[in-house]
């Protein structure tokens, strides 16, 4: 049925040898503990209840668990009034600064301490 088809003879010495190197797997290794650890703590640029950045793992969880919070800054109050006529005018002038530029109105606070879960 059918024929064998010959092959060429093997000579070893010429053959190129079969090896598994230790050092592209280690590298690449390497490589995707470095890509884990800088996406585990990466920052948002939000801030947190506590003062510093958030990472998105807290974030995540700041959404999970009721942690989420904003502050509305478009009707800012007044300053009181003080004793100190200067500071009252500069502190009117840093709240007129504040209306009229075109920034948001709102700012984004992360607590990353919520234990209540979401209802949804």
């Amino acid at each position: 049925m059918r024929e064998r088809v010959a092959q060429p003879p093997i000579q070893p010495a010429l053959r190129d040898p079969e090896r598994h190197d230790f050092w592209p797997g280690f590298v690449g290794a390497l490589m995707g503990v470095i890509v884990l650890l800088c996406g585990a703590f990466h920052l948002t640029g939000l801030e947190t209840t506590d003062g510093g950045t958030a990472r998105e793992a807290q974030l995540v969880t700041a959404f999970a668990m009721g942690g989420v919070q904003w502050k509305d800054l478009s009707a800012p109050t007044a300053p009181a009034k003080d004793e100190d006529p200067a500071a009252t005018a500069r502190a009117l002038e840093e709240l007129e600064k504040r209306v009229n530029e075109g920034g948001p109105r709102w700012v984004i606070r992360v607590d990353t301490g919520a234990k209540t879960p979401c209802p949804t």
